[in-house]
Formats: structure tokens, sequence, C-alpha cells
């Protein structure tokens, strides 16, 4: 949780710490659900994309900071992408990594494009670790919020370098 105040607190405007700072929280729980029971709650998904894209864009049109469309682009590039895969491999991602994914795409994309790109190429390294631990330990499956959270992460750090 330290590591998320802290990639919080690179974003710029300060209001902007406050929306990130939230939905970091709110992701890194949905990720310990994930961890603990296999899912990823609708109301930490949908309700952080949701504050994501209302807030980020108030924040925009009050501060010229950000972006709501590329914010929108990237949730629906990061989005797309994972459910194309849960349309491909049927057992692998499920709709709750969807959804995660387009909150993590909304977040990175109010930020910057190359945020957008880093947060995505990072949650793949993260979730072909994720995979290739549980593997490893005899599981078929895993929790990939985590790795969602992480890429993330990453994305909101090298953003602020």
């Amino acid at each position: 949780m330290a590591a998320a105040a802290w990639a919080a607190s690179t974003v710029r405007p300060t209001a902007a710490i406050v929306v990130y700072g939230i939905s970091l929280a709110a992701l890194i729980t949905a990720a310990a659900i994930d961890t603990i029971e296999e899912r990823l709650p609708n109301i930490l998904t949908i309700g952080t994309a949701l504050l994501g894209l209302v807030a980020l864009t108030g924040i925009s049109l009050a501060t010229g900071a950000g972006s709501p469309l590329r914010a929108l682009v990237g949730g629906v590039i990061f989005g797309g992408w994972i459910l194309l895969g849960a349309l491909i491999a049927r057992d692998g991602y499920g709709l709750g990594d969807v959804k995660m994914a387009a909150a993590c795409g909304f977040l990175a994309g109010w930020l910057s494009w190359t945020a957008i790109a880093v947060a995505i190429l990072a949650t793949q390294v993260a979730i072909t670790l994720v995979i290739l631990h549980a593997k490893s330990r005899g599981r078929q499956q895993a929790a990939l919020g985590p790795a969602f959270v992480a890429g993330l992460l990453v994305a909101i750090v090298a953003n602020g370098l």
C-alpha cells in the first residue's frame, strides 16, 4: 500500500492524487480479494473505472491536465485486449479481469499514451510471472488481479519520471 501511495503522489495536479490514491486502494483491495476468493468484485472494478472517468474528467475540465478522451481510449484498448484473450482462451481471463484491465487502462490513459503502453506491457509480464509461479506449484488457475495492479503502478511511476 505504501508503494501505491508513493506512486499516486507522483501524479499532477494535486487533485488527481486523491483520485489515484482512492483508485489504487480499491484496486489493491480487489486484487487481495482475487488472491483469496478468485474473483474481482464489480463494485471495486467498475466503481474504480467510473470514479476515474468522472473525477478525472472534472479535473481535466478544471485544470486542463490529463486527457479524458485518452483515458477512455486507454480503457477500451486494455479492456478490449483482455476481452479478446478471454474470448480466445475460455479458461484464461475472466470477465473480472476484463473490467480490471479497463479500469487500469482508464487510469493509465489519463496520464499519457506511454503510460497506456507501459501498463499493458508491465501487466503482461506480471501475468506471465504469476502463471509460471502457479504452474510451478501445480496449480491450473491463478489470481491475476495483483498483476494488473503491478502493471498500473509501474506505468504511474514511469510516467512521473
